[in-house]
């Protein structure tokens, strides 16, 4: 089984593409240019072989300006949103990330965007403290999430994936080495009618309209030599929704209930699990909480790939450590052995 890791982002919603002025300061370039090589030889020197990482996100960068989303006026919570083809800037730095992970020997599993990308959009601030007070300045021409009419409408949806996922198709192309897989959107299942896990909770996107982004969107990734995947919340949605992609992908934060049973197609992944020992196992009460003995079970159900959750990332599942790193060579020399 390979190992991978989350990244997810290093600016998430602005990696790609030109930020807020008040966020970026005088930087022209994404701050994960400074690091990201060094980033990749530590990776490499833990056996790491595939990187996750999180694309357009909330959309944050995706529509500016006059292209930004924008609430009704009568409906607040309702936002409208009319897909602007990505800037120049965008794909310049997602073209040079590929040429970053080239030499490296890693691969790359972009992720077109977020659940949060269909979310009810709001307008960031930021704080600006000076010598009397502290004062919150709205970025105007600036919103997060409030996309959802990129896969809502059909019309919209189109020019979606005309103007963001197709050119970002076109500079993988060039680079096709690199790419593990192409992932649609993150956990769909929290903004999905009739996917989440809360049956009373109304979401934003139809099951149809999701159904349909995700039919053409892998279609386009197929025809452009690709393989699909959907990062799926859990393994419950994953089989329960039925999906057809070339890499079916599911994440596992049990909770201490729901046990990793083997996998049930070829490839299938674990694209995402905790770090944190705090989200129980219970295949492994009795056995330690470890990242090594999550991908040893990972492994033992015969499963591609595991990405631990994350490298960048701070919440409650994430404790990145000397000892997950540990965890993670260990892991990569038994595997190595055992081939």
């Amino acid at each position: 089984m390979r190992v991978g890791v989350n990244y997810p982002w290093f600016d998430y919603g602005w990696d790609f593409g030109l930020g807020p002025d008040l966020w970026r300061g005088a930087r022209v370039t994404p701050r994960w240019y400074d690091e990201i090589d060094q980033h990749l030889r530590h990776f490499r020197d833990l056996g790491i072989t595939v990187v996750r990482w999180f694309i357009l996100a909330d959309g944050l960068t995706y529509g500016t300006g006059d292209d930004a989303p924008r609430s009704d006026r009568w409906a607040q919570e309702t936002w409208h949103f009319d897909p602007p083809a990505l800037s120049e800037d965008f794909l310049q730095h997602f073209r040079e990330l590929l040429e970053r992970f080239a030499p490296s020997g890693i691969q790359l599993l972009p992720v077109l965007i977020d659940f949060h990308f269909c979310e009810s959009g709001f307008i960031p601030v930021e704080r600006v403290d000076d010598a009397d007070r502290s004062t919150l300045i709205p970025d105007a021409g600036w919103v997060k999430q409030g996309r959802a009419e990129a896969i809502t409408n059909a019309a919209s949806r189109m020019r979606f994936l005309d103007g963001a996922l197709e050119p970002l198709l076109r500079v993988c192309a060039r680079r096709a080495e690199v790419i593990y897989a192409w992932e649609l959107i993150n956990e769909p299942d929290w903004v999905t009618d009739g996917w989440h896990s809360n049956p009373f909770r109304r979401a934003p996107v139809s099951e149809v309209s999701m159904r349909a982004f995700l039919e053409e969107g892998s279609d386009r990734i197929r025809r452009a030599g690709f393989r699909p995947t959907v990062g799926f919340a859990s393994a419950r949605s994953l089989r329960r929704v039925g999906i057809a992609s070339e890499v079916c992908q599911f994440h596992h934060y049990p909770a201490g209930s729901v046990t990793l049973d083997p996998h049930v197609v070829d490839p299938e992944i674990v694209g995402e699990f905790a770090t944190a020992q705090t989200d129980v196992w219970p295949d492994l009460i009795g056995a330690g909480q470890s990242v090594l003995n999550r991908l040893r079970l990972a492994d033992a159900g015969g499963y591609a790939l595991a990405i631990p959750w994350a490298f960048r990332s701070h919440d409650r599942h994430t404790v990145w450590s000397p000892a997950v790193e540990d965890d993670l060579r260990t892991f990569v020399r038994e595997s190595a052995g055992h081939g």
